[in-house]
């Protein structure tokens, strides 16, 4: 089941998307995949849930990711 986004504050709804998301965490470049996505087709807004984020966080805190000292 794909989760709901709602509606777009430009009145547009919503819609799924399964995304790539790149990011360079302390000089690395860190490549997800199959990130869900809301994406409003009327105005180009993203959004994603606070379930996702929070994985994403977690996953950055890992100890491959922190910068080590020289």
């Amino acid at each position: 089941m794909k989760p709901d986004y709602g509606h777009c504050p430009c009145l547009g709804l919503y819609e799924f998307r399964s995304v790539e998301v790149r990011m360079t965490v302390n000089e690395k470049v860190v490549v997800l995949t199959d990130v869900p996505q809301g994406a409003c087709r009327s105005c180009g807004s993203r959004v994603y849930k606070a379930d996702v984020l929070e994985r994403i966080e977690s996953l950055l805190k890992n100890e491959r990711f922190k910068k080590r000292p020289h």
